[in-house]
Protein backbone atom coordinates (compact mmCIF):
# COMPACT_ATOMS: atom_id res chain seq x y z
CA UNK A 1 0.00 0.00 0.00
CA UNK A 2 1.37 3.36 -1.04
CA UNK A 3 2.56 6.12 1.71
CA UNK A 4 0.15 9.15 0.79
CA UNK A 5 1.87 12.50 2.21
CA UNK A 6 -0.29 14.72 3.71
CA UNK A 7 -0.79 18.21 2.34
CA UNK A 8 -0.30 20.96 4.90
CA UNK A 9 -2.61 23.95 4.62
CA UNK A 10 -0.26 26.94 3.79
CA UNK A 11 0.46 29.25 6.45
CA UNK A 12 -1.24 32.33 7.09
CA UNK A 13 2.16 34.35 6.39
CA UNK A 14 1.87 32.94 2.59
CA UNK A 15 -1.57 34.10 2.16
CA UNK A 16 -1.90 36.83 -0.23
CA UNK A 17 -3.50 39.73 2.17
CA UNK A 18 -6.37 41.26 0.90
CA UNK A 19 -6.30 44.87 -0.25
CA UNK A 20 -8.91 47.61 0.72
CA UNK A 21 -10.75 49.35 -1.94
CA UNK A 22 -10.20 53.06 -1.47
CA UNK A 23 -13.54 54.81 -2.43
CA UNK A 24 -13.58 57.78 -4.45
CA UNK A 25 -15.72 60.51 -3.77
CA UNK A 26 -18.18 61.18 -6.68
CA UNK A 27 -19.05 64.37 -7.99
CA UNK A 28 -22.33 65.81 -6.76
CA UNK A 29 -25.05 64.43 -9.21
CA UNK A 30 -27.27 66.73 -10.97
CA UNK A 31 -30.58 65.99 -8.67
CA UNK A 32 -27.99 67.28 -5.57
CA UNK A 33 -26.86 70.47 -7.78
CA UNK A 34 -28.98 73.00 -6.38
CA UNK A 35 -28.12 72.38 -2.98
CA UNK A 36 -24.33 71.72 -3.72
CA UNK A 37 -24.07 75.45 -5.34
CA UNK A 38 -26.09 76.76 -2.50
CA UNK A 39 -23.63 75.40 -0.40
CA UNK A 40 -20.24 76.49 -2.48
CA UNK A 41 -22.00 80.08 -2.34
CA UNK A 42 -20.97 80.69 1.03
CA UNK A 43 -17.74 78.07 1.75
CA UNK A 44 -15.35 80.91 1.10
CA UNK A 45 -17.12 82.30 4.38
CA UNK A 46 -17.71 79.57 6.21
CA UNK A 47 -14.55 77.46 5.69
CA UNK A 48 -11.95 80.11 6.34
CA UNK A 49 -10.44 81.25 9.86
CA UNK A 50 -9.23 84.66 10.34
CA UNK A 51 -5.62 83.37 9.78
CA UNK A 52 -6.50 81.88 6.29
CA UNK A 53 -8.06 85.14 4.93
CA UNK A 54 -4.85 86.76 5.89
CA UNK A 55 -3.14 84.19 4.47
CA UNK A 56 -4.79 84.41 0.94
CA UNK A 57 -5.04 87.86 0.88
CA UNK A 58 -1.11 87.33 0.20
CA UNK A 59 -2.14 85.04 -2.77
CA UNK A 60 -2.38 86.43 -6.15
CA UNK A 61 -6.55 87.05 -6.74
CA UNK A 62 -6.49 85.19 -9.88
CA UNK A 63 -5.35 82.29 -8.40
CA UNK A 64 -7.67 82.74 -5.13
CA UNK A 65 -10.62 82.97 -7.73
CA UNK A 66 -9.03 80.59 -10.23
CA UNK A 67 -11.07 77.09 -8.72
CA UNK A 68 -13.35 74.53 -8.88
CA UNK A 69 -15.63 75.82 -7.29
CA UNK A 70 -15.66 79.22 -8.64
CA UNK A 71 -15.47 77.90 -11.99
CA UNK A 72 -18.95 75.67 -11.28
CA UNK A 73 -20.35 78.94 -9.69
CA UNK A 74 -19.53 81.40 -12.37
CA UNK A 75 -20.78 78.64 -15.31
CA UNK A 76 -23.94 78.93 -13.67
CA UNK A 77 -23.91 82.63 -13.37
CA UNK A 78 -23.52 82.81 -17.36
CA UNK A 79 -26.19 79.83 -17.98
CA UNK A 80 -28.43 82.58 -15.49
CA UNK A 81 -27.17 85.14 -18.49
CA UNK A 82 -27.71 83.01 -21.59
CA UNK A 83 -31.27 82.51 -19.88
CA UNK A 84 -31.98 86.37 -19.82
CA UNK A 85 -30.67 86.54 -23.10
CA UNK A 86 -33.63 84.29 -24.41
CA UNK A 87 -36.09 85.52 -21.90
CA UNK A 88 -36.26 89.22 -21.14
CA UNK A 89 -37.90 88.71 -17.75
CA UNK A 90 -35.77 86.08 -16.43
CA UNK A 91 -34.43 87.87 -13.45
CA UNK A 92 -37.29 89.14 -12.40
CA UNK A 93 -38.46 86.06 -11.95
CA UNK A 94 -35.87 84.48 -9.97
CA UNK A 95 -36.29 87.41 -7.94
CA UNK A 96 -39.83 86.93 -7.79
CA UNK A 97 -39.52 83.13 -6.67
CA UNK A 98 -36.12 83.19 -4.55
CA UNK A 99 -34.68 80.84 -6.54
CA UNK A 100 -31.83 78.60 -4.66
CA UNK A 101 -30.49 77.70 -8.06
CA UNK A 102 -29.53 81.19 -10.20
CA UNK A 103 -29.63 83.69 -7.74
CA UNK A 104 -26.52 82.79 -4.80
CA UNK A 105 -23.84 81.51 -7.71
CA UNK A 106 -25.50 86.18 -9.22
CA UNK A 107 -24.97 87.81 -6.02
CA UNK A 108 -21.86 86.20 -5.12
CA UNK A 109 -20.15 87.16 -8.82
CA UNK A 110 -22.43 90.50 -8.52
CA UNK A 111 -20.66 91.35 -5.14
CA UNK A 112 -16.97 90.30 -5.72
CA UNK A 113 -17.25 92.86 -9.05
CA UNK A 114 -18.77 95.59 -6.59
CA UNK A 115 -16.16 94.98 -3.58
CA UNK A 116 -13.29 95.84 -6.61
CA UNK A 117 -15.04 98.72 -7.90
CA UNK A 118 -15.22 100.00 -4.37
CA UNK A 119 -11.55 99.70 -3.72
CA UNK A 120 -11.42 101.57 -7.35
CA UNK A 121 -13.59 104.30 -6.26
CA UNK A 122 -11.22 105.03 -3.24
CA UNK A 123 -8.68 106.14 -6.25
CA UNK A 124 -10.38 108.27 -7.89
CA UNK A 125 -12.59 111.50 -7.25
CA UNK A 126 -16.11 111.73 -9.29
CA UNK A 127 -18.65 114.92 -9.22
CA UNK A 128 -22.25 113.84 -8.94
CA UNK A 129 -22.96 114.30 -12.66
CA UNK A 130 -20.08 112.35 -13.69
CA UNK A 131 -20.54 109.18 -11.76
CA UNK A 132 -24.96 109.52 -12.42
CA UNK A 133 -23.94 109.48 -16.34
CA UNK A 134 -20.55 106.61 -15.84
CA UNK A 135 -23.40 104.72 -14.24
CA UNK A 136 -26.20 105.00 -16.55
CA UNK A 137 -24.16 104.79 -19.76
CA UNK A 138 -22.50 101.30 -20.61
CA UNK A 139 -19.85 102.89 -22.96
CA UNK A 140 -17.36 105.35 -22.36
CA UNK A 141 -15.33 106.84 -24.70
CA UNK A 142 -11.53 108.53 -23.53
CA UNK A 143 -9.31 110.53 -25.53
CA UNK A 144 -6.22 111.05 -24.16
CA UNK A 145 -4.22 114.14 -23.60
CA UNK A 146 -1.76 115.93 -21.54
CA UNK A 147 -2.91 117.06 -18.43
CA UNK A 148 -6.01 116.11 -18.59
CA UNK A 149 -7.98 112.51 -20.32
CA UNK A 150 -11.56 113.70 -22.11
CA UNK A 151 -14.13 111.14 -21.29
CA UNK A 152 -17.63 110.70 -22.94
CA UNK A 153 -20.01 108.11 -21.97
CA UNK A 154 -22.18 106.63 -24.02
CA UNK A 155 -24.32 104.03 -25.19
CA UNK A 156 -27.96 103.05 -24.80
CA UNK A 157 -29.10 103.30 -20.80
CA UNK A 158 -30.39 100.53 -19.43
CA UNK A 159 -32.25 98.51 -16.17
CA UNK A 160 -29.36 97.82 -14.20
CA UNK A 161 -31.90 95.05 -12.18
CA UNK A 162 -33.34 93.06 -15.19
CA UNK A 163 -30.72 93.98 -18.18
CA UNK A 164 -33.50 95.39 -20.42
CA UNK A 165 -32.95 98.49 -22.58
CA UNK A 166 -34.61 101.15 -20.78
CA UNK A 167 -37.98 102.43 -22.61
CA UNK A 168 -37.79 106.18 -21.55
CA UNK A 169 -35.51 108.74 -23.44
CA UNK A 170 -32.22 109.84 -21.03
CA UNK A 171 -30.38 112.60 -21.78
CA UNK A 172 -27.47 112.69 -23.91
CA UNK A 173 -24.49 112.90 -21.32
CA UNK A 174 -21.69 115.65 -21.53
CA UNK A 175 -18.06 115.31 -21.80
CA UNK A 176 -15.88 115.04 -18.68
CA UNK A 177 -12.29 116.06 -17.96
CA UNK A 178 -10.12 114.08 -15.98
CA UNK A 179 -6.48 113.65 -14.68
CA UNK A 180 -4.26 111.93 -17.36
CA UNK A 181 -2.54 109.97 -15.02
CA UNK A 182 -6.09 108.46 -13.04
CA UNK A 183 -7.79 108.08 -16.04
CA UNK A 184 -7.42 103.98 -16.89
CA UNK A 185 -8.91 104.39 -12.58
CA UNK A 186 -11.75 105.55 -14.31
CA UNK A 187 -11.85 103.34 -17.01
CA UNK A 188 -11.55 100.12 -14.76
CA UNK A 189 -14.37 101.82 -12.82
CA UNK A 190 -16.64 101.93 -15.68
CA UNK A 191 -15.77 98.55 -16.48
CA UNK A 192 -16.43 97.08 -13.50
CA UNK A 193 -19.71 99.27 -12.99
CA UNK A 194 -21.48 97.88 -16.39
CA UNK A 195 -19.30 94.13 -16.28
CA UNK A 196 -22.82 91.71 -15.87
CA UNK A 197 -24.34 93.98 -18.55
CA UNK A 198 -21.19 93.73 -21.20
CA UNK A 199 -20.99 90.18 -20.08
CA UNK A 200 -24.48 90.00 -20.57
CA UNK A 201 -24.40 91.39 -24.33
CA UNK A 202 -21.67 88.64 -25.31
CA UNK A 203 -24.05 86.00 -24.03
CA UNK A 204 -26.75 88.04 -26.47
CA UNK A 205 -24.61 88.20 -29.48
CA UNK A 206 -23.83 83.69 -28.99
CA UNK A 207 -27.40 82.87 -28.62
CA UNK A 208 -28.36 85.38 -31.78
CA UNK A 209 -25.18 83.23 -33.68
CA UNK A 210 -26.89 79.59 -32.52
CA UNK A 211 -30.54 81.00 -33.34
CA UNK A 212 -29.26 82.56 -37.05
CA UNK A 213 -28.23 78.88 -37.92
CA UNK A 214 -30.95 76.90 -36.71
CA UNK A 215 -34.46 79.11 -35.64
CA UNK A 216 -36.33 75.93 -35.13
CA UNK A 217 -34.53 75.79 -31.63
CA UNK A 218 -36.37 76.23 -28.67
CA UNK A 219 -35.12 78.03 -25.82
CA UNK A 220 -33.86 75.11 -23.68
CA UNK A 221 -31.86 74.06 -26.65
CA UNK A 222 -30.05 77.10 -27.58
CA UNK A 223 -29.15 77.41 -23.88
CA UNK A 224 -27.23 73.65 -23.87
CA UNK A 225 -25.70 74.59 -27.12
CA UNK A 226 -23.82 77.64 -25.51
CA UNK A 227 -23.04 75.87 -22.30
CA UNK A 228 -21.33 72.90 -24.09
CA UNK A 229 -19.26 75.28 -25.57
CA UNK A 230 -16.44 75.14 -23.39
CA UNK A 231 -13.78 77.33 -25.11
CA UNK A 232 -16.50 80.38 -25.33
CA UNK A 233 -16.98 79.76 -21.47
CA UNK A 234 -13.30 79.47 -20.85
CA UNK A 235 -12.87 82.83 -21.96
CA UNK A 236 -15.43 84.63 -20.66
CA UNK A 237 -13.93 83.48 -16.98
CA UNK A 238 -11.03 83.89 -18.56
CA UNK A 239 -11.86 88.06 -18.81
CA UNK A 240 -13.47 87.96 -15.25
CA UNK A 241 -10.71 87.03 -13.68
CA UNK A 242 -8.57 89.45 -15.72
CA UNK A 243 -10.72 92.83 -14.61
CA UNK A 244 -10.51 91.43 -11.10
CA UNK A 245 -7.17 91.11 -11.05
CA UNK A 246 -6.30 94.26 -13.08
CA UNK A 247 -8.26 96.51 -10.24
CA UNK A 248 -6.75 94.11 -7.32
CA UNK A 249 -3.27 94.89 -9.03
CA UNK A 250 -4.39 98.88 -9.29
CA UNK A 251 -5.23 98.97 -5.65
CA UNK A 252 -2.78 97.15 -4.21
Amino acid sequence: MEKVEKVEPPTKAALKPKHKQVKVKAEPPPKKRKKWLKEVASSSDSESSPDQQSEEERVPVGRVLNTRAMKEMFRSYIEMLVSTALDPDMIQALEDTSDELYLPPMRKIDGIVNEHKKKVLKKISLSSSFQEAIHTFPQLNSEPGEPSTRMKPGGEAYNRKTLNKLKKNVAKPQEFKVDAEKSLFYTLYHSLHHYKYHTFLRCKQETNAIEEQNDDLGQEEVVQQCMRNQPWLEKLFDSFIDLITQAQNKCA
